[in-house]
């Protein structure tokens, strides 16, 4: 009677755990890629131009550079599973603040959702190595199909929803479902610990946090320069790949099916690879990482001859990108946790590397602009979309043949 009653206990616990995982990877990115969505209604809700409230985007990009390295110290303080429920109460009370129609109160709210996700990009991949040691590549895929299914969904019913409920009721689901994360989170540390969990002694917390920092070990470097690079495609590709389909004179309706196409191949890259990542040996990921490459320089050199209007070309453009990205992107994600030998030694690897990639890519969409303004076609930034795939496959080669740290 009383192995069942554990047995019971521990089947609850996971399914709040498992619940509180997929909430939180749901909100690692729509909170962010939602509002652009609706500038024209927030910006005469709170009565302001709307090219103002283009720093709604550019605010959370800011947290991610400033707090994201500083994570780990929050989660030795307190412990991993507190520091998540503080994390989500942090996105739940800015995503209080944002339904208040004042241009205070959005961008009050959003510093506090930055910061929130900022420490959710680290606490996750820490979460993994210390629950799930054994099946990294698994659970690495539940939140990261989750956050792109959910700024999936986001992408498609906001615009809709919005024009007939209004826009507080898109920030209104948002916040139920941050709210719905907390509590989940909440549930799970008054639970305790579960069997599944891989603790850190007190010794080997205070070696980790003596040793020297990431900053200064060379085998960190690559994990910044690639998620740095990614980052910086993927918010400039966003940024920018609308206006240079549209200067080709490419259907307005066949940009948003390109678009939506491009981030929904993200989806079935994020059940596969992970487990691909953890299951495949250093020559195997090798391999695999060049097969990527030669995608992205393919799609990079289309642009050296993109003089046309074909949407079968922007097509393909952009899911030859898509694919890129996802694997460039995936890759560090997943090594964070297989790369180091506890939690605490995952979230300062993944706070440095974000830290610094988050603070490579926050130029990428301005410095485009000024390089697309002056010449739409030019190949000056078609030689830096070549180099950045170089420097990808470099950095995502040397991650995946590296030892533990």
């Amino acid at each position: 009677m009383k192995g069942k009653m554990i047995v019971k206990r521990f089947k609850r616990e996971y399914v709040w755990l498992l619940a509180a995982i997929l909430l939180s990877g749901f909100i690692m990115r729509a909170p962010i890629t939602t509002p652009p969505l609706m500038l024209n209604q927030l910006a005469q809700a709170v009565h302001v131009p709307q090219g103002q409230l283009g720093i709604l985007t550019t605010i959370p990009l800011v947290m991610f550079m400033l707090f994201s390295n500083f994570a780990s110290h929050l989660m030795r303080l307190i412990g991993l599973k507190r520091a998540l429920l503080v994390t989500m109460t942090i996105i739940s009370f800015g995503s209080i603040l944002r339904l208040i129609p004042a241009f205070w109160a959005m961008i009050v709210g959003t510093i506090f959702i930055g910061i929130g996700i900022a420490h959710l990009n680290v606490f996750m991949p820490s979460l993994v190595a210390a629950y799930f040691p054994e099946h990294i590549g698994l659970y690495t895929t539940m939140y990261s199909f989750s956050m792109i299914l959910g700024n999936t969904v986001f992408n498609l019913v906001t615009a809709p929803v919005a024009e007939k409920f209004g826009w507080q009721s898109i920030l209104g689901i948002l916040l139920v479902l941050a709210v719905l994360g907390t509590v989940s989170w909440a549930v799970t540390v008054r639970n305790g610990t579960t069997p599944q969990v891989e603790t850190v002694s007190t010794s080997q917390t205070t070696d980790v946090s003596s040793s020297r920092s990431m900053w200064t070990q060379a085998r960190a470097w690559p994990f910044l320069i690639a998620f740095g690079c990614q980052a910086l495609l993927s918010y400039t590709f966003t940024a920018w790949m609308p206006s240079l389909m549209a200067y080709h004179h490419v259907d307005a309706t066949e940009t948003g099916v390109i678009m939506a196409l491009y981030a929904v191949i993200g989806l079935p890259l994020s059940m596969i690879l992970p487990n691909l990542l953890a299951k495949y040996s250093k020559r195997q990921l090798t391999w695999i990482t060049l097969v990527m490459g030669l995608f992205g320089l393919l799609a990079s050199l289309m642009l050296f001859v993109q003089q046309t209007s074909s949407v079968w070309f922007w097509l393909t453009e952009g899911l030859l990108v898509g694919v890129t990205i996802g694997y460039f992107f995936m890759v560090p994600m997943t090594m964070f946790a297989l790369k180091t030998r506890n939690p605490y030694e995952t979230a300062k690897l993944s706070g440095m590397a974000q830290a610094g990639g988050y603070c490579i890519s926050a130029f990428g969409p301005t410095l485009y602009g000024l390089v697309f303004a002056a010449n739409p076609v030019g190949q000056l930034q078609n030689v830096c979309y070549v180099v950045l795939i170089l420097v990808m496959v470099v950095t995502c080669t040397l991650i995946v043949r590296s030892d533990l740290f």
